[in-house]
């Protein structure tokens, strides 16, 4: 039947085929629509601009139509699941902070033993006679210096004052 619609509006059927595809329409919603979504379709390959339809209330009957879905209600939980987990988590964790911590130390092969690096000697640090031309000096290019045990907050900190010899 959709073929017969095309048709007719195309004004392709003869004068009998015509008046059972209207008799058919009058009765049959299903047709009546297929013929409103086929002008609509044309309308708009012609690119005409009064495409102008409410399909507010169609929208709104349809959901009428619908069935109202209702949501399950949640599971109730017991009260002390929560705590429960909350404890085991932290039990958990003190216990892999406690093996990697405390653990025995890797397991050597048997008759495998561990090579010693020999110690090096540390050199004694030398006395540098202190003037306070050499004070200056190291107080101003103190930024310059390797960072000590304040490793990259060193660079950031800035020296207020400096007890001399001479002062």
């Amino acid at each position: 039947m959709k073929i017969r619609i095309s048709a007719l509006m195309d004004g392709e059927l003869d004068g009998k085929e015509v008046g059972e595809s209207l008799d058919a329409m009058r009765l049959g919603e299903e047709l009546r629509r297929q013929w409103c979504d086929a002008h609509l379709i044309g309308e708009a390959l012609r690119n005409e601009k009064c495409l102008d339809f409410d399909i507010s209330a169609s929208v709104m009957a349809a959901l009428e139509q619908e069935p109202t879905v209702l949501a399950p209600q949640a599971r109730r939980r017991p009260d002390w699941i929560r705590p429960a987990l909350a404890l085991a988590a932290s039990v958990a964790g003190v216990a892999l902070v406690a093996w990697l911590g405390l653990g025995p130390a890797a397991e050597l092969a048997p008759g495998a033993q561990l090579a010693l690096a020999p110690v090096k000697a540390v050199p004694e640090p030398v006395a540098v006679p202190s003037t306070p031309r050499l004070q200056e000096y190291l107080v101003a290019h103190q930024a310059y210096s390797p960072a000590g045990p304040m490793v990259g907050g060193a660079r950031n900190i800035r020296t207020v004052a400096v007890a001399g010899e001479g002062r």
